[in-house]
Order: C-alpha cells, then sequence, then structure tokens
C-alpha cells in the first residue's frame, strides 16, 4: 500500500510539474499581437507579456534604452525598452524586422503629474539660471523651459479634450528579442 501510495504521489507530483512548466512557456511566449492594433489593444494586456512583430525605426543614440517599431502597412508606432537583464539595443537594428517578447506597460499622465511636471521645470529652470549666473553657456539646451512649459500645455489640452481623468501611453518592456530574416 505504502508503494502505490508512493508511486500515485510521484505521478501526481511530475504531472503537476511538467503541466505548470508547460503553461509557464506559453505565458512567457505571450499573446501575438498585430503592431497596427497595439494602441486599441493595449490597455487589455497592461501587465502581459505579448508578442510583437515591427520594423526598427529608430533606437536610441545615448544609450540604446530604446527603440520604436513601426508598421509598413499604418502609423502605428510602439515604443519598446529592454528589461533590466537585456543588453541595449544597438544602431545597426534600425531597418530590421524584429519580434519583440515583451510585458506591456503604462504610463500615465493626470493633472496632478502636470502640475509636478511645472513645478520641476521652473525648479530646473531656477537651478540653472543660478548656476549659470556670470557665465557664458557654450551649448545649446536641448529644452527650453517654454518648449517644456509648451509640452505640459499641450498634454495639458490633450487632457481637456478627452473628458478622461488621464492619458494613457503604452510600451513595452522587451524580455527578448530576434531579428527576423
Amino acid at each position: 500500500m505504502k508503494k502505490f501510495f508512493l508511486f500515485t504521489f510521484s505521478v501526481i507530483f511530475l504531472f503537476s510539474t511538467g503541466y505548470l512548466s508547460a503553461s509557464n512557456r506559453a505565458s512567457k511566449k505571450g499573446k501575438k499581437i498585430k503592431l497596427s492594433n497595439f494602441k486599441e489593444k493595449a490597455g487589455d494586456y497592461v501587465g502581459k507579456t505579448i508578442v510583437l512583430t515591427g520594423i526598427v525605426d529608430h533606437v536610441c543614440e545615448h544609450d540604446g534604452k530604446k527603440m520604436f517599431l513601426v508598421d509598413e502597412n499604418s502609423d502605428a508606432r510602439v515604443k519598446i525598452v529592454p528589461n533590466e537583464n537585456m543588453a541595449a539595443f544597438k544602431q545597426d537594428m534600425i531597418g530590421e524586422t524584429v519580434e519583440v517578447t515583451g510585458v506591456v506597460k503604462e504610463f500615465r499622465v493626470d493633472e496632478d503629474y502636470l502640475i509636478e511636471m511645472e513645478e520641476k521645470i521652473k525648479s530646473d529652470s531656477k537651478e540653472e539660471s543660478e548656476m549659470h549666473m556670470g557665465e557664458h553657456k557654450g551649448e545649446k539646451e536641448e529644452h527650453s523651459m517654454e518648449d517644456q512649459m509648451k509640452q505640459v500645455n499641450n498634454l495639458r489640452k490633450k487632457l481637456k479634450d478627452s473628458g478622461k481623468e488621464y492619458l494613457s501611453y503604452f510600451s513595452v518592456e522587451a524580455v527578448s528579442y530576434k531579428i527576423i530574416k
């Protein structure tokens, strides 16, 4: 009887372990979504693994920590960032068709966030002015305070026009990718 119980327990354990690992592999693979439909479907997949295929049209030159995928048959464009275990994306990927597996992330912009942005812009501008008091600025600033405030105001208008309490911006945190030949 002990042998039968031990055998039954072992079979159940092995079956459950095999079953769980198979379902984990399936969830890591993710649901395949067309890039052209990403914007409409992204909200349903926040925190979930998906697979996207597209053409790399930009890789950040500074650190390679973001790239954008586009679809040649639509105006879809999706931001992809590597997870903490991935190396940076490389410039030679531009123009390549890639399949990315990753987790959908949502960034929300609401009125509180816009107020924080304004305060930070004003604070950074004040610190910048104090640091450069009497110094000659040789480099052109990437984004002037006016430009940054215009961005905040544009976001505020989009928020108001949307009729919602927040705007959602979706991206994909890549777990892996492969170049499709």
